[in-house]
């Protein structure tokens, strides 16, 4: 057959034949509800006393007959938890107390401390903004920003530190608008608020509609142009549908998005009723700012832009005559026609000449490239500083006043349409919200999104508590009950302990939905203390599933960068508030979107003691990530990221060993040993408890001074022949030798560089 024919057959076979197309859902067959994460958890009976976690694991190993691996020493025990509860390393201080600390519980007061830190709550947010795929830009092309973002993230920093209830967690994500709404109405009723109006004074309720902000972490095409409306509807919903699905249920449902799901009992059908309980949601920002810092904000903007509007008019003074010799020139390029049709009064061109006139208007515009390219040197130069100037002055301006990121109902019906292949040109079967049928027996209708929070909330329901557990237990282990956190249908990791899962879903449940409380069950555990040297098990477990011992796991890309920062006495340990950007290299900026001109593009956070915040505070815009962080493995952001991938290549090694930022917190690092202890062996003894938490084997004190003879010497041929070498001596106390800092600041990258650095032991 022809291929013009094959092609006409195969259209004809995917168009709708006489109007709208028909959809039903497939019948669910009992066979369906059979898999194991669709049925309620029950709580089974721990097959021994003493922490259950440990009779659960060590059911496991008996059958197979293996044995547990012994703890490990208290440095490694110290140094585990300290990353895993809070992200960055234990100080030599807290590892020397908990060391000498002969009291029995001296574990247990180690963990109660850092549940109690603030920084418990930045490093259980991290895990949690990987799910939702959070960021600070919209993505695509344009890239634009996302000015109030950051309030989503403080707020999921503060649930996680002030051990909000999971079920309290999800609800507020999930209907904090809603909620919200509730509270509006109320305070509508007392002091005559209308219900959208900016907030004039915060209230409980705005950390509610903040936390609804995650329902626009996703990707979202914000441009202009002939943009097809519905379609860009559909997308913002797909993003927060699949963003539920994969953050609370732990199931692919976006895969029923075009079709019934192929492998898990979830219809089209099934995917579109939970699209309906958002299609009356919109983006909205709420500004809840009080009239005295709106004013006060106008006010301290209004004073910078009166000193910013000369100089951009001086810009425009030297531009304005290269401009228009290039517009003159263009004029005359033109064709006749089209000068002719500029020439003529614009009520009195023709219709042919009104086309001309508006086309030659295109040809004429003058780009600003084209106008630095005409400058002479000076006036080039000239140009540059004001510019210069005017960013500055940007970089200073105030932040917007306060606003939630947020969404809300826009009063339109809670309907959606099956869609067929996902094309919003091919509705089928019309809906109402509602939820999956495997997991449901006969409840009634919901009606919106504080009801779709409420059931999926029950003590009953199979996924909910199970998914969480899962991944409370994955940031502790490396690796989840279920290997697939956000997949527990057909396809995905059947569960190691089964049991388990269970006893610690329903644990949550029954100690009111406290995340805390199952971390510090999961952590005091023998099986969370064990050595991660021992290889008994490794026959007949070689992926150590049955956890005969403590996997080591390498850092995160963020609590590499923090780990470093806090060796070299920088970090800024600040809680909250507004994102900070960093400088960024050259080849970063220049992936920066605009359409005009590429400078100022990115204005640094002027106070360089933010530089050094925890790496969850800095901007995370979409298509600029840090070379760093990138490197290690950092998520994109376009997809919720369950697990965070390690992978080995070159530039791990090249950034970690000639970057910037590792380069500079080398030297700092240095400066501050040779002002603590002029003795080398001291300084290569505070290195080590900086860095791994304890002091150096003789074999290494011996390597190390050798390295810094070596080393030393380089140096000083470096400054014999004036060649640069990063340090500055008169940072230095009197006397010191500056190529023997510099030779340390060296030392210092290498110990940044050890196995037993990046990794969590």
């Amino acid at each position: 057959m022809p291929r013009l024919a094959l092609l006409l057959l195969a259209l004809t076979l995917v168009a709708p034949v006489g109007g709208q197309e028909k959809y039903a859902d497939p019948e669910l067959l009992p066979a369906d509800r059979e898999h194991w994460a669709f049925k309620p958890p029950v709580r089974p009976k721990a097959p021994a006393a003493g922490n259950p976690v440990d009779a659960f694991v060590g059911a496991k190993l008996d059958a197979v007959g293996l044995k547990p691996s012994p703890e490990a020493d208290r440095v490694t025990l110290i140094r585990r938890v300290t990353l895993d509860l809070t992200g960055l390393p234990p100080t030599p201080a807290e590892v020397e107390a908990f060391v000498n600390d002969a009291a029995p519980d001296a574990y247990e007061k180690v963990v109660d401390r850092l549940l109690a830190s603030p920084h418990f709550g930045e490093r259980q947010a991290q895990h949690w903004l990987d799910v939702v795929r959070f960021a600070e830009s919209n993505g695509y092309e344009a890239d634009g920003e996302r000015p109030h973002a950051w309030r989503y993230r403080d707020y999921v920093v503060a649930a996680f530190n002030s051990d909000l209830p999971y079920d309290r967690f999800l609800t507020e994500q999930l209907a904090g608008d809603e909620l919200w709404k509730a509270e509006a109405s109320r305070a509508k009723n007392a002091t005559g608020w209308a219900l959208f109006a900016p907030f004039r004074r915060p209230s409980a309720g705005v950390d509610a509609l903040i936390a609804s902000g995650m329902h626009r972490c996703g990707p979202a095409h914000m441009v202009g142009g002939n943009q097809d409306a519905e379609v860009l509807r559909q997308e913002r919903l797909t993003e927060m549908v699949n963003g539920v699905g994969s953050a609370f249920l732990g199931l692919t449902v976006g895969c029923a998005r075009c079709h019934d799901h192929k492998f898990d009992p979830f219809s089209a059908g099934d995917y579109y009723r939970m699209q309906a309980f958002f299609t009356p949601t919109a983006y909205l920002d709420f500004e809840f700012a009080s009239p005295a810092e709106q004013a006060q904000r106008k006010k301290d903007a209004d004073a910078l832009g009166a000193l910013i509007s000369p100089l951009k008019a001086k810009v425009a003074a030297l531009d304005s005559p290269y401009r228009d010799r290039i517009a003159k020139a263009k004029r005359e390029k033109l064709e006749p026609k089209f000068r002719d049709a500029l020439d003529t009064p614009a009520d009195k061109r023709t219709v042919e000449q009104k086309t001309l006139a508006s086309q030659a208007n295109t040809l004429l515009k003058v780009t600003w490239d084209e106008v630095v390219a005409a400058l002479s040197p000076a006036d080039r130069e000239a140009r540059t500083k004001l510019r210069e100037q005017i960013h500055a002055l940007e970089a200073r301006l105030p932040p917007p006043t306060a606003a939630a990121w947020a969404v809300a109902s826009a009063g339109t019906p809670a309907q959606a349409f099956v869609l067929k292949r996902g094309d919003v040109n091919r509705r089928t079967l019309a809906v109402g919200p509602g939820f999956p049928r495997v997991l449901v027996t006969g409840e009634n209708a919901p009606k919106n999104r504080i009801e779709f929070a409420k059931w999926l909330t029950r003590p009953d329901h199979p996924l909910t508590a199970r998914v969480v557990a899962n991944r409370v237990w994955q940031s502790h282990f490396g690796r989840g009950i279920v290997a697939t956190p956000n997949d527990f249908g057909l396809r995905g990791d059947k569960p190691t302990h089964p049991e388990l899962l269970d006893w610690l879903a329903c644990e949550l449940v029954e100690r009111k939905w406290s995340l805390k409380h199952l971390h510090r069950l999961i952590v005091t555990s023998a099986t969370y203390r064990q050595s991660s040297t021992t290889t008994h098990g490794a026959k007949l477990d070689s992926d150590n599933a049955l956890l005969w011992k403590m996997s080591r796991r390498r850092l995160e890309a963020e609590a590499v960068r923090d780990a470093v920062l806090a060796a070299a006495g920088t970090l800024n340990r600040q809680v909250g508030g507004p994102s900070v950007k960093v400088p960024l290299e050259p080849e970063v900026y220049d992936l920066i979107f605009t359409e005009g001109e590429p400078d100022g593009l990115w204005p640094v956070t002027p106070d360089a003691t933010q530089h050094t915040r925890r790496s969850l505070y800095l901007f995370n815009k979409r298509n600029v990530r840090l070379p760093l962080l990138e490197a290690l493995d950092q998520p994109d952001t376009l997809n919720s990221c369950a697990f965070r991938p390690v992978s080995t290549s070159a530039p791990q090694a090249l950034i970690l060993m000639n970057g910037p930022f590792v380069q500079e917190q080398g030297r700092t690092l240095a400066v501050a040993l040779v002002k603590e202890h002029a003795d080398t062996a001291k300084q290569l003894e505070a290195l080590y408890r900086r860095t791994v938490g304890r002091p150096p084997r003789a074999e290494e004190v011996k390597l190390a001074v050798e390295f810094l003879d070596a080393q030393a010497e380089t140096i000083r041929g470096r400054m014999k022949a004036n060649q640069p070498i990063g340090l500055d001596p008169k940072s230095l106390p009197p006397g010191t030798d500056a190529a023997r800092t510099r030779a340390l600041a060296d030392l210092c990258v290498v110990m940044f560089n050890t196995h037993e650095f990046v990794y969590r032991p």
